[in-house]
């Protein structure tokens, strides 16, 4: 490894030379374990030898030095006097030469020679990265324990994986500049051949984050030389004895456990390394207290909020008081982005230490100087601007809405991280970049959108010394990337600037500079990217700042007043479901056609709203996209429509004896062929929970189908949907009898990896396998087989298919027998002469002032009072079938009685129209179902309102936060009447009708 000189790692994870077998004129590459002696079983990937040769021995001749000598055209031989050091080590340090030789030997070549040179560069590399990942890396299904005769030295293991890596990327380096255009044949220079164990072990044993050593090991797709890059970023720095340690000791992979707590246990706002406050300061003392809170008159503060204005501050360090200044058009103001974990917030009061305040103001005047911001520093940070205390409340949530307009602008934003802090910006690009990529800054969510809506960004650093700049400006960095990438030894600058894209720095550059932007499904796609790899200490908090990033207008939203929801209460599941939903109906309608169909492939625990089946509870998964990215092969647009999610994508249709075939117990995989050749195979593998799974004695009995994310699945495994078969919509066409298209209405199951299998004894035997369960359903018929038929077959779709995907309908709720109440009515009042009440008779001589009924179910109160027709219309929360004709659907509608909404609701109610699937380009439009039929308008006089459901009405409400039904004001005419409204309690009532006052 010290062919890579940047790192710099000295003698660390030093391989051994255990010798090298491999010839280049008695040896092949592909035939090299038989020819030694060592036999490689291509059907389970195991290896057996019954000669003395160690494994290590092997695996170094055959994938260190044979892989070298195949791709270079250099003989093995030559290769191990000059790589391995007299100490009996390995040393690349003269590989770059070699690599330089490669290259001037594919320019002198002609385009044929050079292709051909490639394609068999390829092949080897493709081999060898299977059996490193599978024995080398620390998730590989074959690494074997310590004392195994096929177990791999985790430093011989390191070795190879860098190794492949350089060779991959400087194949790419050199096709770039030479040209190579054979389509299927060039590889992919980012993606890893490993995780090295040893380097991780390393890494958590010096205190690291086990939470941020996972997401890096993600975020750089196990690539072996990006993680030792990362490492090396923070080796013989300040950090690595300080931050990273500090505070993680309890951090797991899953969640990271870092919280500056005081001696009662609450947060503590922290002092300033220099400040003699803090407790590591050499002088430190207890009794110290030059250092003081200071902070911003909250009044001043309250009222320019309450008046819609910014308030901006001004710090005088001498005088040690913060200004309140109102903002005003073109005035050049400040943004400090940080991390509340590092000490710079404030629960109880606006409020911050000197010492705080005093390292602001020596950034920002440094900063001043570069960007010609003018004399007066003013500034804005959320721990000093937006109100905290409990009475003013309304001040914070318009401060909250204020957030994107104060970062969009604002001349600069300085980014604060306490682990940059102590450290020094690197000389190289790549270097600085990790440093930045493993911040905590770049792992918190709220700092995404302060870093989209930055014009320019500023990292503070270590100071040099005095005099030198401590402030590293992100386009000045970005600048020293093109020179940076250019080398053939590694691809460490594109890993290292995957900071640049989770900062959304593409689509930044193009709002800042007003250029195209890309469409709204790229956008959703970009900030999903990025926001997966983040958290947030309050999860209520997510959908408010998706939708601030986003610039959503989200009032009259469940997450509207998400900031103000205090720290120590807890928030159900139910309502993070209930915002999610709504931050997707809200996309939905401002940003039509904008969701990203291929988010309905992505990893992660979905929303149990049958509707919503399709999309993940959290956009912060911290998971890996599997090959090939959902997010990048997407075909059209999806819309949202009642069902779930309108989506096209090809797929296959699964048909079996019965479900059982395909989910056999015990078993995590299902092959199929997908014609009558039985010349073309597929296996599946199911690798991800099942969504909403049935419990108790339901039963899985509908036909299951295979959503795909682009055509013909070829030999490497791709991600897939294993969806059930809701409905098969058959749409017709007036004008052509003939013509007629199908819509899958599916419910989501589970994520699947799909393959075309290529293995020819697998196939053979497949084949026998289906030509003997065609024979066995012969003599079933006759009842001379009691086997069981296994037998699936698949059925291809096109490539447009249509989809509704969503998710399994939730079952019915039991039943529960409605409690009797009795209620007083009074007897109606004569208010004309002549009047007779309805219920009176003629031998009815007198009648009690006050009756009793008995409560059974729901009594809707019409305009006068009387009694009202109770709905027919079927109900939402339980009907699932849909009609399949207009005729059925319009005398459905007929039967429902509509009211406009009462004036007298004191709760608004926003509707989120939804596209119709007939609107997809070059479609016919179809006959006209259940999922089509309009909704009535919901009256002030409903006892409740009935949720958005598959097969109810399109239209979407979205709640207010007032989640109960509205109540009827002393003017409705229910209350005219002097009547009160009898409330049936939840469940069935025997007049047939639900609770809800609707029919089953």
């Amino acid at each position: 490894m010290n062919h890579l000189e940047n790192l710099q790692l000295g003698d660390l994870w030093k391989p051994r030379y255990y010798g090298n077998l491999f010839n280049s004129r008695q040896h092949d590459f592909h035939n090299f374990p038989n020819q030694i002696g060592w036999t490689l079983s291509n059907d389970t990937l195991e290896f057996e030898t019954e000669t003395d040769i160690s494994f290590n021995k092997f695996l170094q001749s055959w994938l260190f030095f044979g892989l070298l000598s195949t791709i270079l055209g250099k003989p093995a031989k030559k290769l191990s006097e000059t790589l391995v050091s007299e100490a009996g080590y390995i040393n690349t340090k003269t590989l770059n030469g070699y690599l330089e030789d490669w290259r001037n030997d594919v320019a002198d070549q002609d385009t044929h020679s050079r292709s051909l040179r490639m394609i068999r560069a390829q092949v080897a590399l493709d081999k060898a990265r299977h059996i490193v990942t599978e024995y080398c890396s620390e998730d590989g299904k074959k690494v074997k324990p310590e004392g195994h005769p096929c177990h791999v030295h985790p430093y011989l293991g390191l070795s190879l994986m860098v190794l492949g890596e350089t060779l991959t990327n400087a194949k790419a380096k050199i096709v770039e500049k030479v040209g190579f255009n054979i389509r299927g044949w060039h590889g992919d220079a980012m993606e890893g051949w490993g995780t090295p164990s040893c380097v991780l072990e390393t890494m958590h044993r010096e205190g690291w984050c086990r939470k941020l050593v996972e997401i890096l090991r993600l975020q750089l797709r196990s690539h072996a030389t990006s993680i030792l890059a990362a490492y090396s970023s923070h080796f013989q720095t300040e950090a690595r004895t300080s931050y990273l340690i500090e505070g993680h000791k309890d951090c797991t992979e899953e969640k990271c456990k870092l919280r500056f707590v005081g001696a009662n246990g609450e947060y503590e706002t922290q002092h300033q390394l220099t400040c003699r406050s803090h407790r590591r300061h050499p002088d430190h003392s207890k009794d110290d207290q030059s250092c003081i809170m200071i902070g911003p008159r909250i009044d001043k503060v309250v009222t320019l909020i309450k008046n819609h204005r910014v308030p901006l501050l001004e710090y005088d360090k001498y005088s040690g008081t913060v200004d309140v200044v109102e903002h005003e058009p073109y005035m050049p103001y400040a943004t400090i982005s940080h991390v509340w974990s590092d000490g710079y917030g404030n629960p109880k009061d606006n409020l911050l230490w000197k010492c705080q305040l005093d390292f602001f103001d020596e950034l920002f005047n440094e900063a001043h100087k570069e960007s010609r911001s003018g004399e007066r520093r003013l500034f804005w940070i959320d721990t000093l601007a937006v109100p905290i205390h409990e009475n003013d409340k309304e001040e914070r949530r318009i401060a909250v809405r204020q957030i994107h307009q104060v970062y969009t602008n604002a001349r600069y934003t300085v980014v604060i991280d306490k682990g940059l802090g102590q450290m020094l910006p690197a000389d190289s690009y790549e270097g600085t970049a990790m440093r930045i990529l493993a911040s905590g800054w770049m792992r918190r969510l709220w700092t995404l959108q302060e870093a989209y809506l930055s014009r320019r960004l500023y990292f503070a650093f270590a100071s040099p010394g005095d005099g030198e700049k401590r402030l590293k400006n992100l386009e000045d960095l970005e600048e020293m990337y093109p020179k940076a990438s250019d080398i053939l030894t590694s691809n460490i600058p594109s890993a290292a600037r995957t900071y640049f894209h989770n900062l959304l720095g593409n689509d930044r550059r193009a709002r800042i500079n007003e250029l195209p932007a890309g469409n709204g499904t790229d956008i959703l796609a970009s900030v999903w990217r990025a926001a997966r790899w983040r958290t947030t200490n309050h999860q209520e908090h997510e959908t408010l700042a998706l939708a601030t990033l986003l610039n959503l207008e989200y009032k009259n939203t469940k997450f509207q007043d998400a900031g103000l929801i205090k720290r120590a209460a807890k928030v159900e599941d139910d309502q993070l479901q209930g915002m999610m939903i709504d931050l997707w109906k809200l996309l939905d309608k401002t940003c039509p056609g904008s969701i990203p169909p291929g988010i309905i492939f992505l990893p992660g625990e979905k929303l149990k709203d049958p509707s919503f089946g399709w999309a993940p509870k959290t956009w912060m998964s911290n998971e890996e996209l599997e090959y090939p990215d959902p997010l990048s092969n997407m075909i059209g647009a999806a819309k949202l429509v009642p069902e779930g999610l309108l989506v096209q994508y090809p797929g296959f249709v699964l048909h079996a004896q019965n479900r059982a075939s395909i989910l056999r117990v015990n078993e995590s995989s299902f092959h199929f062929p997908s014609d009558s050749t039985l010349l073309e195979w597929y296996g599946v593998e199911l690798t991800g929970l099942r969504n909403n799974p049935p419990k108790g004695n339901e039963k899985d009995e509908k036909q299951l189908a295979i959503i795909l994310c682009r055509p013909k699945p070829k030999e490497i495994p791709e991600i897939a949907l294993l969806v059930e078969i809701e409905e098969k919509i058959v749409q017709k066409s007036f004008s052509d009898k003939h013509h007629h298209s199908v819509i899958y209405h599916v419910s989501y199951d589970q994520r699947v990896k799909i393959w075309r299998e290529t293995n020819g004894d697998l196939l053979s035997k497949w084949r026998d396998y289906i030509t003997t369960s065609i024979d066995l359903d012969e003599k079933s018929v006759s009842g001379d087989s009691k086997r069981e038929d296994k037998m699936i077959c698949g059925e291809a779709l096109d490539s447009d298919q249509r989809w509704y995907v969503g998710g399994r309908p939730l079952p019915d709720k039991p039943e529960v027998k409605p409690v009797e109440q009795e209620v007083k009515i009074p007897a109606p009042k004569m208010t004309e002469p002549g009047h007779i009440p309805i219920d009176s008779g003629q031998n009815r001589t007198s009648r009690p002032a006050v009756r009793s009924v008995r409560k059974t179910g729901p009594i809707m109160m019409g305009g006068l009072g009387g009694p009202k027709p109770v709905s027919l219309r079927p109900n939402p929360v339980t009907s699932t079938a849909r009609p399949t004709s207009t005729a059925v659907a319009a005398a459905q509608h007929a039967l429902v009685p509509t009211s406009e909404p009462s004036s007298s609701s004191s709760t608004s109610r926003q509707q989120y129209p939804v596209q119709h699937p007939d609107s997809f380009p070059g479609r016919s439009p179809r006959s006209r179902s259940a999922s089509a039929v309009s909704s009535t308008s919901t009256t002030s006089q409903s006892i409740s309102t009935p949720q958005h459901r598959v097969g109810s009405s399109p239209s979407m409400a979205v709640q207010t936060p007032a989640t109960s039904p509205p109540e009827e004001n002393e003017h409705s005419p229910s209350r005219a009447s002097g009547s009160r409204i009898p409330v049936a309690k939840a469940g069935k009532v025997p007049n047939g009708g639900h609770a809800n006052g609707s029919a089953k």
